[in-house]
């Protein structure tokens, strides 16, 4: 059985918001309301002469009284009393005007929102400080700014995680899905294919279950049953049984299987040998399709990428654990409809003289593994129908040889 896939090449890698307008100003501040009430100018009493009353003193010697005192003119105290109160209107007056300017002006000092009442009165001197008199509104509260990033893309699985870590392996027991063993004969070509046909119906009922639990897509692969020279878009022709990625499709050497019934019928035990061409086509077809599971969970590639990259045994022993995977997860589909199948008897013993006897020791390359690694593995995926155990590329090479 080859497996001829095409030349991959290496994968494809592939503003904060204002918190609102600013305080709106709310009109003029409080209005002088003009000059203080103003004040009469003192009155001055004309100061009164003569003697207290009661007990009379003398003056001087002689005992004369003094000379009455001049009287002083009045004229100068009422002019200069005229002049203070005048002088003291225009202070106040110049004192308010500039303070009704100074306070339409300076809006930097302004509170910035209305007051609830007025003063009746104004005062009489620019304030010192600024009001303390609290807002009647409370500010907004401003909200956080966010920054909205937006998530990085993770990077793809590494080749190496794809053939180590891939999701079919954790796929669990394979159920049957009670297939059974077509009755056609590898004695005609149609025939020949009637039987391969078979055997891929119940590989299309057993394996979509298994990827949708592993979170892969499924797709049921063509088959094609050649008799002659067969064109494919992997190769120009195959001497045997191949898997195609490139188009999805199993091709099955029918020419070869006519000729092993044509030879088989004439010997001896004609029933025994038959039996063991019955086996050799179904593990093929299963075979084959384990290669189309790889294509679909991306083994395939990841094997091709990494086996290209390396030369001599390091890149055969890649081309084995393709190989010999293939075959033990063709084997949990075997194991899985054993009962139904017949895989029991003489049918499952001729399947395990198969393996062993199937190995890179009758060929010239070792590239899909020997007559004692296949049958181990091929055993394993049989009896616990489980993917799990066809993980090969975390083996040792030794178990891969």
């Amino acid at each position: 059985m080859s497996n001829q896939p095409p030349p991959y090449g290496p994968p494809y890698q592939g503003p904060p918001q204002y918190p609102g307008a600013p305080p709106q100003y709310q009109g003029p501040p409080p209005q002088y309301q003009g000059p203080p009430p103003q004040y009469g100018a003192p009155q001055y009493g004309q100061p009164q002469y003569g003697p207290p009353a009661g007990q009379q003193f003398g003056w001087g010697s002689g005992g004369f009284p003094p000379p009455p005192r001049r009287k002083k003119s009045k004229a100068p105290w009422i002019v200069g009393g005229l002049v203070v109160v005048f002088a003291g209107v225009v202070s106040l007056w110049i004192v308010g005007v500039v303070l009704k300017n100074n306070r339409q002006n300076d809006y930097v000092t302004q509170p910035t929102y209305s007051p609830t009442s007025h003063p009746t009165t104004a005062p009489t001197s620019s304030p010192t400080s600024e009001p303390t008199t609290a807002p009647t509104t409370a500010p907004q509260p401003t909200a956080p700014r966010t920054t909205r990033t937006t998530p990085a893309t993770p990077p793809p699985p590494s080749d190496s995680d794809i053939l180590t870590k891939n999701s079919i392996y954790k796929s669990g027991v394979q159920r049957t899905v009670n297939c059974r063993e077509s009755s056609a004969r590898a004695n005609s070509a149609a025939n020949a294919r009637i039987y391969y046909n078979k055997v891929l119906a119940c590989l299309n009922q057993a394996w979509p279950r298994q990827l949708a639990l592993g979170k892969q897509r499924f797709a049921p692969p063509t088959l094609i049953g050649f008799t002659g020279p067969v064109q494919t878009p992997c190769s120009g022709g195959s001497p045997s049984s191949f898997y195609c990625s490139a188009n999805e499709t199993i091709y099955m050497d029918a020419r070869t299987d006519l000729q092993l019934y044509k030879r088989y019928s004439s010997y001896p035990n004609r029933t025994q040998v038959l039996t063991y061409l019955r086996a050799q086509m179904v593990d093929t077809v299963a075979h084959e399709y384990g290669h189309h599971l790889q294509h679909l969970t991306g083994i395939l590639r990841a094997n091709n990428n990494i086996e290209y990259q390396r030369s001599g045994d390091a890149a055969l022993q890649m081309s084995r654990r393709l190989e010999i995977q293939a075959t033990c997860l063709g084997n949990v589909f075997m194991g899985a409809n054993k009962g139904s199948y017949k895989f029991t008897g003489q049918l499952k013993a001729q399947l395990d003289y198969l393996h062993s006897h199937q190995g890179d020791e009758y060929g010239t390359r070792r590239d899909h593994g020997s007559r004692k690694s296949i049958p181990r593995w091929a055993n394993a995926g049989f009896n616990t129908r489980s993917p799990r155990v066809c993980n090969t590329y975390v083996a040792a090479p030794a178990l891969v040889y």
